[in-house]
């Protein structure tokens, strides 16, 4: 069930002396059950221009808002979240971009 290991992105900036923003980003590797998308998911979200990709169920605990990680050498965005009970799902698509 829990085989799989995602990396969640958290992204933070700051500014350096001369107040330029740099971003730094911190990847926190967390087990997951990767899962296809459903049907009517990819339907529902082709209607707003999202591809989606793939999902990933993890332990809601370990979730903190995250908008993107990484999977197998692949960021994805993470474009909608749902939780159930102490699991939270993350529907991903391909991060636009990065990916090539």
């Amino acid at each position: 069930m829990w085989r799989d290991v995602i990396k969640l992105i958290t992204l933070t900036i700051t500014k350096d002396a001369i107040g330029q923003e740099i971003e730094t980003e911190t990847l926190t590797e967390v087990f997951a059950e990767k899962n296809g998308i459903q049907r009517n998911e990819f339907f529902n979200a082709g209607q707003t221009g999202i591809k989606p990709a793939l999902m990933f169920k993890i332990r809601e605990i370990d979730y903190g808002g995250e908008e993107s990680l990484e999977f197998e050498g692949v960021t994805y965005k993470i474009y909608r979240t749902y939780p159930k009970g102490e699991m939270i799902e993350l529907y991903c698509e391909f991060r636009s971009g990065v990916n090539g």
